[in-house]
């Protein structure tokens, strides 16, 4: 359903709130009175809605979007920025094979010696949601492939140069790397990834454009792996009045018409003597929770029904 279809059902169902405007296209293309409730308002609840639907159903799951579930390994850093759309990270593998496991801190201090401080191989991810923060365990020396201080890009050449480096060393045609801290090549806010083209003992060139800076102070990290995550998030896009005719909220179309109960809940908490309904809101709110809880049930028979079709061990 469109963003628009959804606030309509809302309106003429439960909210009764359009007059006598007959259809959703009638409302959004020409004038109408003065609702109860502006089309932004509605929308903004919607929002949430669809946030608290996504977050609690775990129904958009992902692994396949790179901004939000690659993760390149560099050496020397433990600590990496999470997206702020993940509600749960359920699993990590890595280009080299692996399955990396999420843990919290607790299991981490009972079963894992010196987890903060030891370096190797990727074993665990310990997530913090609410600061936005993901920590490697165990995470990849710096012995592996780290350099800092001045460092010449030659733009022309696509040169990166530093004396004594030892690139050749520790790097390889086809490698990546990530290079922050300079004005230009990479900030330490936003690092870039370059790919490197050759690779002699004081200099490198890569396949991407760089930006001439001389003798500047950066860091260079080796990529010594990337971890793809599967996760569960929130919608890629916000829902906007700009698109309110052409927007569709993310999540699986059978379930939008659940969604109302979310708008009509919030609506009808309106601190408003025109609005404000106690017993609507708590009647939509049962309603929203009981919605909910289906969309979990059915997302967990669907991505259990291999273990739970089948016979119990000691059942035949």
């Amino acid at each position: 359903m469109l963003v628009k279809d959804i606030l309509w059902m809302a309106r003429q169902d439960y909210l009764d709130d359009c007059a006598d405007v007959e259809s959703a296209d009638e409302w959004f293309n020409f004038p109408h009175p003065t609702p109860l409730w502006p089309d932004e308002s509605l929308l903004r609840h919607l929002t949430t809605a669809v946030n608290e639907w996504c977050k609690e159903t775990g129904c958009l799951r992902d692994h396949v979007t790179e901004a939000i579930c690659k993760v390149n390994l560099l050496a020397g850093q433990h600590t990496y920025a999470l997206d702020s759309r993940i509600t749960e990270i359920h699993k990590g593998y890595l280009d080299s094979g692996s399955i990396v496991l999420p843990k919290n801190d607790e299991w981490l201090d009972n079963n894992v010696g010196q987890w903060r401080t030891t370096t190797g191989n990727n074993n665990w991810i310990l997530p913090d949601y609410d600061m936005g923060y993901l920590r490697i365990i165990y995470y990849p020396a710096s012995s592996l492939g780290y350099w800092s201080g001045a460092v010449d890009f030659t733009a022309l050449s696509k040169t990166v140069a530093k004396t004594g480096a030892l690139f050749s060393t520790y790097l390889a045609v086809g490698d990546e790397i990530v290079i922050s801290g300079t004005t230009l090549n990479g900030t330490t806010a936003v690092p870039k990834t370059f790919t490197l083209a050759t690779v002699a003992a004081d200099s490198l060139t890569v396949s991407e454009t760089v930006s001439d800076e001389a003798a500047v102070a950066a860091i260079i990290r080796k990529v010594t792996d990337t971890m793809w995550m599967t996760v569960s998030r929130l919608p890629l896009n916000p829902l906007t009045m700009a698109a309110i005719t052409t927007q569709s909220p993310e999540i699986r179309s059978e379930d939008h018409p659940y969604l109302v109960h979310g708008i009509c809940r919030e609506a009808y908490s309106k601190q408003d003597s025109q609005t404000l309904d106690v017993e609507k809101a708590n009647k939509h709110r049962n309603l929203f929770e009981y919605y909910k809880k289906q969309g979990r049930a059915q997302r967990d028979w669907l991505r259990m029904s291999e273990q739970t079709m089948i016979p119990h061990p000691g059942t035949l």
